[in-house]
């Protein structure tokens, strides 16, 4: 019974010290990342976002302007063109004309004596004649360029069959232009597309043969080396595999070369 009083004294001493220890502060999440601060950092990139958004518009609409400029270049070129032809075409026709009309008349003199007197040389008539025959048209650096851009422009549309008619005409008129080791490549490049590897082999072929100085040739011979890899002919696979790291070292063709040589255990 002593020890009761003694106890409920104790156990008021404890609830008069909880009662008078200091709560924890509080403390106010609102500016963490679900709070006025992040929404206050969100308003204060919109300008930004806004400004990338147009400096990305403006951008597509410079290529789009761009390309306008360089078809309107390319139709006028092919207009001048066609002017040109015209009037040559019109000149030989007019030459072709006045010569005719000049040895008809000649020729056919009632009077024997005149028509000896003015019978028209030999050499004459054979100058008169090639004179009036259509000049072939004189090919320019800037017509080859439109060329061949209007080849390549067939490759991009997936157009293969004309491409490879374009490139085959390229190749006509310019067999040693500045593109045509451009031509040949990409002319090989579409064959390879159809499937016809005949073609595709025969022109990759041609551009290293052709122009050994290209920036193509290279490619084309791993390209090549890969058809007859493909085919399974693995010795004249390697045989180009091991020329490319040979004539073409340090180049990213000869790199790919001597992986291909590594895949094949040699």
């Amino acid at each position: 019974m002593k020890k009761l009083p003694l106890i409920l004294a104790l156990s008021t001493v404890s609830i008069v010290q909880a009662e008078t220890r200091p709560l924890p502060p509080i403390i106010n999440n609102s500016t963490y990342a679900s709070g006025a601060s992040y929404s206050s950092r969100a308003t204060s990139n919109q300008p930004m976002l806004e400004m990338l958004g147009r400096v990305e518009s403006l951008q597509t609409e410079l290529q789009q302007l761009r390309g306008l400029v360089e078809q309107q270049n390319y139709e006028i070129t092919n207009l001048k063109q066609r002017q040109k032809n015209i009037y040559a075409d019109i000149d030989a026709r007019i030459q072709r004309m006045e010569t005719g009309r000049g040895v008809t008349a000649i020729t056919t003199s009632p009077n024997s004596s005149v028509q000896g007197n003015l019978a028209v040389p030999a050499a004459q008539r054979k100058a008169a004649i090639e004179a009036a025959k259509p000049k072939p048209r004189v090919k320019s650096k800037k017509t080859e360029k439109a060329d061949f851009d209007k080849a390549f422009e067939s490759v991009k549309n997936s157009h293969y069959q004309q491409a490879i008619t374009l490139f085959k005409k390229f190749l006509q008129d310019y067999p040693a232009g500045k593109y045509s080791d451009n031509a040949t490549f990409w002319l090989a490049s579409v064959y390879s597309v159809v499937k016809d590897k005949a073609a595709a082999k025969k022109s990759f072929e041609a551009v290293f043969t052709q122009f050994p100085q290209s920036e193509k040739a290279a490619t084309s011979m791993l390209k090549l080396a890969d058809i007859y890899l493909a085919e399974n002919n693995k010795a004249k696979a390697k045989q180009l595999y091991t020329q490319i790291t040979t004539d073409y070292a340090n180049s990213t063709s000869a790199h790919m070369a001597e992986k291909k040589l590594q895949s094949m255990g040699q």
